[in-house]
C-alpha cells in the first residue's frame, strides 16, 4: 500500500516563502528637504524623563496609509518606533506595566475626540499586555519593536486605526542621555494623536497632530508546509509554518471529518516565536496510515481547513506546498 501523509490547512491561501508579513511605515508628510515636520516627543514611552508615572495615549492612522497592502497581510503584529536622530541613544529601560489596545475607529487624524471612549471602536483589543515591556539599548535614529501579545485583524475598508496606549507604572531613574522618540507633526499628513497625563482620565488633556514616527508589521494566516529532510541520515517529514502570528497553534488528529479528535501540540516544537518559522519534525509514518495537522488560533478565530495530500519519496522541491 502507498504511503500518505495528510496534512490540513488552517486557510486556503498560503503565505509561506518569507513573504508572510509585510511592514507600512507611518506617512511622513511632503516637504522640503530638511523636512520642517520633523519633531520629537516623550509620548508615551519615555514620560519617565519629565516625572511621569502614568499616561492614557491615543494615535489614530488613517486607512489611506494602508491602501496598497495585499489584502492577505490581515493581522497587525508588531508596531515599530524609533529614537529621534538628532539626539542621543538611550540606555535600556522598563516599563513595569503598560496595556496596549488596537481597534477600527471611524475618527480620523485630527478630528480626535479629547473624550477617549468616543475614539474607541466596537472591535476594541486589548493586543498587548498588561504587564511589563523591556526596551533595548538604542543608538539615535534606530528603531525598536513591541512584538504584540495577540494579533489584532484589521481591514482598512471599515475604518481607521486606532493605537491605545496605557502606561499604568512608567517610572524609572532618569536616563542621562535624554532621549526623545521621533515624530512628525504636520497638518496635511495622515496620523494625529490626544493624551491625558493620568491613565485613569477619561477626557484627555492635550491634542495635536504629532504623531510618533515608525511602522506597522501585518502577517497573513499562516499555512502549513511540509518537506522531508534527512536528520542524521535518515529522511522524515518536516512540518514548518511561520511563527508570525504567534497565537497559532499546531494540532494533530489521527482521523478527519466528523470523527476528528483534535489535540494541540506542546512538545517538540522548534524554533523560536521572534524567528522566521517553527517546525516539528516528524516520525516516519507506518505504510497505510494518516496524521491530520492543522494550525488553530484557540481563543480566536476557527481555522478555514482545507485538505492536501501527499506522497513521501518524492525530492524535497516537489514536496512543497504553494
Amino acid at each position: 500500500m502507498k504511503r500518505w501523509l495528510f496534512i490540513l490547512f488552517s486557510v486556503t491561501v498560503s503565505l509561506w516563502c518569507r513573504a508572510d508579513s509585510v511592514a507600512v511605515a507611518a506617512p511622513t508628510p511632503s516637504g522640503p528637504v530638511g523636512n520642517p515636520y520633523d519633531t520629537a516627543t516623550l509620548f508615551p514611552f519615555l514620560i519617565k524623563q519629565i516625572s511621569l508615572s502614568s499616561m492614557r495615549y491615543q494615535q489614530v492612522y488613517n486607512a489611506p496609509a494602508f491602501t496598497n497592502l495585499d489584502p492577505r497581510f490581515i493581522y497587525i503584529t508588531v508596531f515599530g518606533f524609533r529614537l529621534d536622530p538628532s539626539g542621543k541613544g538611550s540606555f535600556p529601560r522598563t516599563i513595569t506595566n503598560m496595556q496596549i489596545n488596537l481597534s477600527t475607529t471611524q475618527r480620523a487624524a485630527d478630528n480626535l475626540s479629547t473624550n477617549f471612549a468616543e475614539n474607541v471602536g466596537t472591535d476594541d483589543t486589548i493586543v498587548f499586555g498588561p504587564g511589563r515591556h523591556d526596551f533595548p539599548l538604542s543608538p539615535a535614529g534606530e528603531g525598536f519593536q513591541i512584538q504584540l501579545d495577540r494579533p489584532f485583524r484589521y481591514n482598512p475598508a471599515l475604518g481607521n486605526l486606532l493605537l491605545d496606549v496605557r502606561i499604568f507604572n512608567g517610572a524609572g531613574p532618569f536616563d542621562m542621555n535624554t532621549p526623545q522618540l521621533d515624530a512628525q507633526s504636520s497638518p496635511t499628513d495622515e496620523c494625529s494623536r490626544v493624551w491625558a497625563t493620568n491613565v485613569t482620565a477619561a477626557v484627555a488633556s492635550a491634542a495635536d497632530t504629532t504623531a510618533l514616527a515608525g511602522g506597522v508589521q501585518l502577517s497573513g494566516v499562516p499555512s502549513l508546509q511540509i518537506q522531508v529532510e534527512s536528520v542524521y541520515g535518515t529522511n522524515r517529514p518536516v512540518v514548518r509554518w511561520p511563527a508570525q502570528p504567534s497565537v497559532f497553534v499546531p494540532q494533530i488528529s489521527p482521523q478527519f471529518g466528523s470523527n476528528a479528535v483534535w489535540q494541540t501540540i506542546t512538545n517538540g516544537i522548534l524554533g523560536s516565536p521572534d524567528g522566521p518559522d517553527r517546525a516539528i519534525y516528524l516520525d516516519t509514518p507506518p505504510p497505510g496510515t494518516a496524521g491530520f495537522y492543522r494550525l488553530v488560533w484557540e481563543q480566536g478565530q476557527p481555522a478555514q481547513p482545507a485538505t492536501v495530500k501527499l506522497m513521501l519519496g518524492k525530492a524535497r522541491e516537489a514536496l512543497q506546498t504553494r
